[in-house]
């Protein structure tokens, strides 16, 4: 707890970040991160494996931009660096535990984005209409040879839609069609890269009682459709005990190998 308040008042962040509570849930994440070690190995594995599996098969290897680089837990950060004259980590916020590393691994960039493109909008007022969903970000730079998208598609929509919903006074799921536009635009964003991308991220949430037995699900991508995917894996995010007693929570994550083009729609 105490890291943890460390932590919080450490970190700096844009006043949009810090309005719709980026830099609680990047402290969150590191926290979290650090008790489910155990649980979250296999699929930390499996993700940072596809990176440098996808980073290998790059013809060029100029810049690489790591799009919802977190906490790194699932970046290969020092073979990155070693494979591209530069790497670029993406978020909204990053902690001081990451901007030492980036520092330490050597041309490898920290920059502050929202890849929602909601963000600073939905900070100055949660007033329809919403901003419209989307980014540029990084489609201009013609040295960028390599993408990957990090168990962010799903992460993306979950602060403007609390938002919305919150200080709106909105039921839960009144936004579940901004959520999806928002999936649905960072989809539209990747396809845009004259470059290989990577996708990582969830595709369903599933709910486990304390004998395993699955007794609910979401869906994570608030109905956005995905283009045909190449591997799928389960990520025990939160074991029993982590977010309740009675349950726990398991993803089932999606890899998109080379993303050639925008999703289905509908």
């Amino acid at each position: 707890m105490l890291a943890e308040m460390l932590l919080f008042r450490l970190t700096r962040g844009e006043p949009w970040a810090e309005a719709l509570g980026y830099r609680e849930g990047a402290v969150r994440l590191w926290s979290r991160a650090g008790r489910c070690a155990r649980a979250w190995k296999p699929h930390l594995e499996r993700a940072r494996a596809e990176v440098l599996a996808g980073a290998e098969a790059c013809a060029r290897r100029r810049t690489a931009l790591i799009l919802g680089s977190g906490v790194l837990a699932d970046v290969p950060l020092r073979e990155l660096a070693r494979m591209f004259e530069k790497v670029v980590l993406a978020d909204v916020v990053h902690l001081p535990t990451i901007r030492w590393r980036a520092k330490r691994a050597g041309h490898v960039a920290c920059e502050v984005v929202d890849l929602s493109g909601v963000a600073a909008g939905l900070a100055r007022s949660v007033e329809r209409p919403w901003p419209a969903p989307g980014t540029r970000y990084g489609l201009d730079d013609p040295n960028v040879d390599y993408v990957v998208s990090l168990n962010l598609v799903s992460q993306l929509p979950l602060a403007p839609c609390a938002s919305v919903e919150t200080k709106l006074g909105l039921s839960e799921g009144a936004a579940d069609s901004y959520g999806r536009a928002i999936v649905e635009a960072h989809f539209a964003h990747l396809a845009g890269f004259d470059a290989r991308v990577l996708v990582l991220g969830d595709r369903a949430r599933l709910f486990l009682d304390r004998t395993g037995r699955v007794f609910d699900r979401d869906d994570p991508l608030y109905g956005a459709g995905l283009p045909p995917v190449d591997a799928e894996w389960d990520w025990d995010v939160a074991p029993l005990g982590e977010q309740s007693r009675d349950y726990a929570i398991r993803n089932r994550v999606f890899c998109i190998r080379e993303l050639r083009a925008g999703p289905r729609m509908g």
